[in-house]
């Protein structure tokens, strides 16, 4: 079994390191790295082999690694078979089913990390996926990606841009990426969308790069209804943006439904998408005057959302961005296809106080019925600060209504220091859910701390 990794790898030597005096605040990394984290989803231990590849194509070096039952291996560039400038991709081979991420560091200096950004692995991919959210000088942002082939044969990638512009890459090797940055390309406007062909399949992961880090994955299909786990309005400075982005030929009314889980209260916002562009929800609802909406202007809000109207039945795909802007963090997930609910739900990476971070989830009941309490049941697996196994259950306190969330933080919550994950189950119902990964403690002031990952559905 394979699990496919987009992942952006340009560690410092690659880019010049830029001075940055004291009086002037650095706005943006000067270099980017990556650490990667699988996890084993059976009860057997098992072997798995990362190959790493460069944009040309060629085979930098392989690493072959025993994971146990249920365990969560991290590597980071020391622990790879990379050297210091490597920018290219990875593929993930296992004898067992695995799960995996990637944390991406922006650098301010050759050893400070400033930004944080996360992102699924891949197993599979697409001739066509989808980009809702592409920026050039959007209040300081500007984005690039990567687009890996999947396929066995060379790849010729377009993208054909929202504004009209259209950009090439010949000749992409198998497991290979090519890169296209946004802020070197003609765009008329300042946030836009895309939609990436191929003649193999491929997988792209989008950095949203400015004085925060937000990352997101490729969508290959669209959905009536997207459901947005974790939505923050007016929450301690934290506000959400929804791109949407329509997929479809014809033009579409879309109507999001705000359902709450700990602040706020039921509302909707309607807006109208033409077919191929995208429209950003949530931010104008709970923030901008006018506007369709019965939403309250400055009211917190944190809870989840879900498309309930499209009046021309047209695929959705959407992004969430979760930003503050005077804390500096922001973090973004993909949407989820409504019918793609499961059994379950896995986390590769939980913490509560490892360096100060901590995680905490939002698990949706995308089911029919309400899931009464103990309904979802997660066994969180990992080690304490030294070194101990950590083994623990926890369980939904109270009901979790259809299209609602259950939200739960870990901190104080598992063990000092823990770094591990989890698998959530549930019983009588399907579920979708998301992780923020967050640190707020005066070592990481003024950094953006603010990591969000899709958990991974089980069938």
């Amino acid at each position: 079994m394979k699990k496919f990794f987009s992942i952006l790898i340009a560690i410092v030597l690659l880019l010049v390191i830029l001075p940055v005096s004291g009086a002037q605040a650095q706005k943006k990394p000067v270099a980017f790295e990556t650490s990667i984290q699988i996890r084993n989803l059976s009860a057997n231990a098992g072997q798995i082999t990362l190959a790493f590849y460069n944009l040309d194509g060629s085979l930098v070096g392989t690493s072959d690694q025993p994971i146990g039952a249920n365990e969560t291996l991290s590597f980071l560039r020391t622990t790879m078979p990379i050297a210091a400038g490597f920018d290219g991709s990875v593929v993930v081979a296992s004898n067992v089913p695995v799960a995996g991420m990637s944390n991406l560091h922006g650098l301010m200096d050759a050893t400070n990390v400033m930004t944080y950004g996360a992102f699924n692995a891949f197993d599979s991919g697409a001739t066509t996926v989808y980009l809702p959210t592409l920026m050039k000088n959007n209040w300081g942002y500007d984005t690039f990606f990567y687009a890996q082939n999947l396929g066995g044969a060379d790849a010729n990638i377009t993208v054909n841009y929202s504004d009209g512009v259209t950009k090439t890459a010949n000749g992409v090797k198998p497991g290979a990426s090519a890169m296209f940055s946004q802020a070197f390309e003609d765009h008329a406007g300042k946030v836009f969308a895309a939609t990436v062909t191929a003649t193999q399949n491929i997988a792209v992961t989008v950095a949203q790069d400015g004085p925060t880090l937000l990352t997101y994955n490729s969508f290959a299909s669209g959905s009536l209804t997207p459901v947005m786990p974790l939505v923050q309005e007016n929450h301690y400075g934290y506000f959400t943006g929804i791109q949407i982005q329509n997929i479809g030929s014809a033009s579409t009314n879309v109507e999001v439904l705000y359902m709450p889980s700990l602040h706020g209260s039921s509302c909707y916002e309607r807006q109208t998408i033409p077919a191929g562009e995208s429209r950003t929800f949530g931010e104008p609802a709970f923030y901008r005057d006018g506007g369709d909406t019965t939403c309250i202007k400055g009211q917190m809000f944190v809870g989840s959302a879900v498309v309930a109207g499209n009046s021309g039945t047209q695929p959705l795909v959407a992004v969430v961005n979760q930003l503050n802007n005077q804390t500096k963090k922001g973090g973004a997930y993909n949407a989820f296809n409504y019918g793609m609910g499961g059994s379950g739900i896995i986390y590769p990476l939980i913490m509560d106080r490892n360096y100060d971070y901590f995680t905490s989830w939002s698990i949706v009941n995308v089911g029919s019925a309400p899931l009464p309490a103990t309904a979802i049941v997660c066994q969180v697996t990992g080690k304490n600060k030294n070194g101990n196994p950590v083994n623990k259950t926890l369980t939904n306190a109270s009901e979790v209504a259809a299209y609602a969330s259950w939200t739960l933080e870990h901190k104080n919550l598992i063990a000092d220091g823990f770094v591990g994950g989890a698998t959530c189950t549930v019983t009588g119902g399907k579920v979708i859910g998301t992780a923020n990964q967050f640190a707020n403690s005066p070592r990481w002031a003024g950094k953006d701390t603010l990591l969000v990952y899709e958990g991974i559905i089980i069938p």
